[in-house]
């Protein structure tokens, strides 16, 4: 995983977004109250700040937590969320790039060969 964190997604009340986790994702509650449905489960998660939850299929809905309208001049309300992956990153190794750049060089003196080869063999 990735040493920077993630911007935290944004979600105002009632509002849903649906997220595909089939390949691991790790969801955090940054802020507000948040309302997780994931398929084949009986009950729906709630959940506040602080709270961690490993998502392992698609199709998870996610939703904010109603809250009550903010008075007028106050800040708005919203809910924030995390994902981060749950499977690493792999860094391609320098061998392979070494690898691709010395045939694409092969490649091309093939390629600019290619003429001359054709020659010798009529």
């Amino acid at each position: 995983m990735s040493s920077s964190q993630p911007t935290p997604t944004r979600l105002f009340p009632l509002q849903t977004r649906v997220i595909h986790a089939s390949a691991g994702m790790r969801l955090r509650v940054v802020s507000g109250r948040l309302w997780l449905t994931q398929p084949n489960m009986a009950q729906d998660l709630f959940l506040g700040p602080g709270a961690v939850v490993d998502l392992l299929q698609d199709w998870v809905v996610i939703g904010a937590d109603a809250e009550p309208r903010p008075q007028r001049g106050a800040p708005e309300v919203y809910s924030e969320y995390q994902l981060v992956s749950l499977v690493p990153a792999t860094p391609r190794p320098r061998i392979l790039a070494a690898l691709r750049d010395a045939l694409v060089a092969v490649g091309r003196r093939l390629g600019a060969l290619g003429p001359a080869l054709v020659r010798r063999s009529s």
